[in-house]
């Protein structure tokens, strides 16, 4: 049952809607009315700061309230008392003593593992001489000379570790399941991560099955074997992997190229170029188009930045003609950065970022920071280069301190800007605000392709509203990468899989999607086939097991008929039906949790199976990058020499604590 809000402050000035987890304050004219989410203290802070009148009002209800709970408080007490009766001075009350405790052997080891794994503590942290006096005593009270410490901690972080991969392993069977391929390098030691996405009882799990460190030279062989023996890892058949999520980042590209290198190369060529050129401080730098065809067009290396889906095909897909169904998704946080980055790579704009840097570099010195610290001012923001939307919000800061800035220019001729620069300053503002916030939103752990269509749409309307130079330039990068886009067939039949979104798609789009859910639904059932001939997922199949399965298919030819009438049938009906649903902004369906409700509602058995897995396909790589940023807490400075296995065991179980 939720906490009952002792604060008015929501009831009185807001309305909250839990689905966008958005406040939204009813006052009239407010400046700025949306708040993220609904804690009492962020709402009656923007009741103090913006509205004076108001905030008179909630204090003095806040006061009526407490005088009403001292009350109340009084009269319990009073009743209380009157009710003590002359025994009552005669009972001894004393607190609950430690043997009433409830902890046990498990509880002990699974709050010892949680403390080294999910909360980042050193092993070292078991030794410690504070720790011991708190644990000694409950180890003496366990018995059986049973303790824990720094060694054999790891044993118990292994066990967890096989129970988390054993129930991965049972959920996944049988299965068509989504990747999500990411690296990184921290303290010199590489790493690479791999989350999959799976529907459970109707829920969608995001599990992490991999954080295994490249320990070997990154030749093609190491690296295609460590992706195979994660898979093997979780008795994952090659043909579940449905589709793999990918950015252009520097590490990912070159692990594709490694990967995919030309196996008949003869022996003088080099089979073992390793990663290179690669900051290890900037692990999350992303390339732009023209960096990763110069990076992949150099001499005899054949890789297309554009067509990533064969490269990785190739990896997990050699041998399984038939139904090749494994494609790359682009990360759509990275193709929307890509839109504009490229959209502000105008020189103008360039010139006045390097400026409005200038202005705040001289704000963050000593004696400035001082000056705004007095004057009650929020201090000036350093944009970081690899971010663009640190640029945005270094700029809107330095907006706010626009007066600051004219006031002391006479002094330092260094906080000067003109009428026009600061201009232009607010319509580079104005022009990335859409994006930064479609940026915000595209951080949803768990955003469906059909979520990030919507607000790719919502954000094309919005920058062509605007229509400024920056607006437009990043609407036209936006309008040539949905191009690409809309080449996917997993993307195409998500879309239109999307009751909210299934009318923009032309015609012939719609038709590939109805022929691609087919080709799904078959690879799907070939898995039961497969499972049930016994084929090892780590072994080349014979021909005629192919065959067999192929056969298989063709003996279900009835039931794939009458399967694609159905769907051929609800695709018109759906489309008529959702004639309205091209009015995102008043959709009432905003979240993919309506799709799965109408379809087993409407007891469409086929096509729900077919929504879970194009629902369960990421459209951003959120969840491993921050599965990585646990790596700062794992892999510090004073732990860089902690093994390879108990890393990737460390760090499969924080990923999964959640």
């Amino acid at each position: 049952m939720p906490k009952i809000k002792s604060n008015p402050v929501e009831r009185m000035f807001f309305k909250y809607d839990i689905h966008s987890n958005e406040s939204t304050c009813q006052i009239l004219n407010c400046a700025n009315p949306v708040r993220t989410g609904n804690h009492s203290g962020n709402l009656e802070s923007h009741i103090k700061n913006f509205h004076k009148e108001q905030y008179i009002l909630l204090t003095n209800e806040k006061n009526k309230k407490h005088q009403n709970d001292d009350g109340r408080y009084s009269t319990a007490k009073k009743l209380k008392t009157d009710q003590t009766g002359p025994l009552d001075n005669m009972i001894l009350r004393t607190k609950k003593n430690l043997s009433q405790v409830n902890l046990n052997k498990n509880k002990v080891i699974e709050s010892c593992v949680q403390l080294v794994t999910t909360n980042g503590r050193p092993f070292q942290l078991l030794d410690d001489s504070g720790f011991r006096m708190i644990m000694n005593p409950i180890f003496e009270a366990i018995g059986d000379g049973f303790k824990i410490n720094s060694q054999n901690i790891k044993k118990y972080i292994n066990e967890y570790a096989k129970t988390i991969i054993d129930n991965i392993t049972q959920d996944v069977d049988k299965k068509l399941i989504s990747f999500k391929v990411d690296c990184v390098t921290r303290l010199n030691r590489s790493i690479i991560g791999v989350n999959i996405q799976y529907f459970k009882d109707s829920q969608l799990q995001i599990k992490t099955i991999g954080m295994t460190e490249l320990s070997e030279r990154h030749t093609s062989e190491h690296l295609k074997e460590v992706l195979i023996q994660i898979l093997k890892k979780f008795n994952i058949n090659n043909r579940q992997v449905f589709s793999i999520t990918c950015d252009n980042g520097a590490n990912i590209v070159k692990m594709v190229r490694i990967l995919n290198e030309n196996e008949e190369t003869t022996d003088d060529e080099s089979e073992s170029e390793e990663i290179e050129n690669i900051n290890p401080n900037d692990d999350d730098a992303l390339l732009s188009d023209h960096q990763v065809n110069d990076m992949i067009n150099e001499p005899e290396v054949n890789l297309d930045a554009d067509n990533l889906e064969h490269e990785i095909t190739t990896v997990l897909n050699p041998y399984y003609e038939p139904l090749p169904l494994t494609q790359c998704i682009r990360c759509s946080a990275h193709t929307l950065q890509l839109c504009i980055e490229n959209g502000l790579q105008q020189p103008a704009n360039l010139n006045i970022i390097t400026k409005a840097r200038k202005v705040v570099k001289t704000l963050r010195t000593q004696s400035y920071v001082a000056l705004l610290k007095k004057d009650g001012l929020k201090q000036a923001i350093l944009d970081n280069v690899t971010r663009w939307s640190s640029k945005y919000v270094m700029l809107l800061r330095l907006l706010e301190l626009k007066t600051f800035c004219e006031d002391h220019q006479q002094i330092n001729h260094d906080l000067k800007l003109n009428l026009n620069e600061w201009k232009r300053i607010e319509c580079l503002i104005k022009s990335l605000e859409p994006v930064y916030f479609a940026t915000k939103l595209l951080q949803k752990k768990d955003l469906t392709i059909g979520d990030f269509y919507g607000i790719w749409i919502q954000n094309k309307n919005k920058l062509n509203q605007i229509s400024s130079t920056v607006s437009l330039s990043i609407l036209n990068n936006m309008k040539t990468r949905e191009v690409q886009l809309l080449e996917n067939d997993i993307f195409i039949s998500a879309v239109y899989m999307d009751p909210r979104f299934m009318c923009l798609l032309t015609v012939p789009k719609q038709e590939t999607a109805v022929n691609y859910l087919l080709k799904i639904w078959d690879l799907k059932e070939s898995l039961t086939c497969i499972e049930n001939l016994g084929i090892d997922s780590t072994e080349q199949p014979d021909n005629h097991i192919t065959d067999e399965s192929e056969t298989n298919v063709e003996d279900d030819a009835d039931d794939g008929d009458d399967f694609e009438k159905f769907l051929q049938n609800n695709s018109n009906i759906i489309t008529i039906r959702n004639q309205n649903a091209c009015l995102i902004s008043s959709s009432q369906d905003s979240n993919n949790t309506t799709l799965k409700r109408k379809l087993e509602e409407n007891e469409l058995p086929e096509l729900f199976e077919l929504a879970q897995i194009l629902l369960a396909v990421p459209a951003t790589q959120v969840s491993v990058e921050r599965s990585f940023s646990g790596l700062k807490f794992i892999l510090s400075d004073q732990r860089s020499s902690i093994g390879k296995d108990i890393l990737e065991n460390i760090l499969i179980i924080r990923g999964n604590s959640h």
